[in-house]
């Protein structure tokens, strides 16, 4: 039987079958069995989304973009710290910040937010958008084994590298070389705020190509002050 045939033949079978459910019964049919086509339809529509952002983006003048991973305790609020890091830095009129906090990974889990927090990230890399992220260790560790990262070393001058040495992650990178991967935000001052319980490290991680190092440096300067 041609594929055309099986299509027919089990749309027919459904329109029978849906025949004698009520509406509840309906809706409960129709989400189980076409959950798989709507989770696909999903992802490309937030895909399409992502990528008519970016192109957005490509428009404006972005001094620095980064993305907060999972933080479940609203140490870094994306919108506050715009605003303040922005004035620390006194941002041009016409110059834009852009940090999110909204993105939730969970590396066990397939569901759909989890999903689509996952497509972002990849695709803002693959578009070299993304400046940094932070993350809970866990998954800042996966990160680093996935993403070409900047070492720190080279990237921070002596004037904070000296004092952020102990807290350098060191790993190997997607190339396999041994680098300064990530920096422990621990003593950092998002996590001296009273609500953070201490539960979990957040680990900074800055992408290779970014060629914002500037404001990248001024972010980390911020982040001690």
């Amino acid at each position: 039987m041609s594929l055309k045939s099986r299509l027919i033949r089990d749309l027919k079978k459904d329109r029978e079958t849906l025949k004698t459910l009520n509406f509840r019964q309906k809706a409960r049919f129709i989400f189980d069995y076409y959950k798989g086509q709507m989770f696909i339809l999903f992802a490309c529509l937030l895909f399409l989304y992502y990528v008519g952002d970016l192109i957005y983006q490509s428009s404006q003048v972005i001094d620095l973009q980064g993305f907060f991973i999972n933080d479940r305790q609203n140490l870094f609020p994306a919108e506050e710290l715009i605003d303040d890091f922005s004035a620390y830095q006194n941002t041009p009129s016409g110059h834009r910040i852009c940090f999110e906090d909204s993105l939730y990974v969970d590396l066990g889990s397939s569901n759909e937010y989890n999903a689509a927090s996952q497509e972002k990230i990849v695709a803002y890399v693959a578009a070299k958008q993304l400046d940094f992220l932070i993350a809970p260790e866990e998954l800042a560790k996966y990160y680093a084994n996935s993403f070409l990262l900047y070492d720190l070393d080279e990237l921070l001058p002596e004037s904070l590298k000296e004092p952020l040495q102990e807290d350098f992650y060191y790993a190997k990178d997607g190339t396999g070389q041994e680098k300064a991967c990530g920096l422990n935000l621990r003593h950092s001052r998002f996590l001296k705020n009273p609500v953070y319980d201490g539960a979990e490290d957040y680990y900074l991680l800055v992408l290779s190509y970014t060629s914002r190092t500037d404001a990248m440096v001024s972010f980390i300067e911020y982040a001690y002050k």
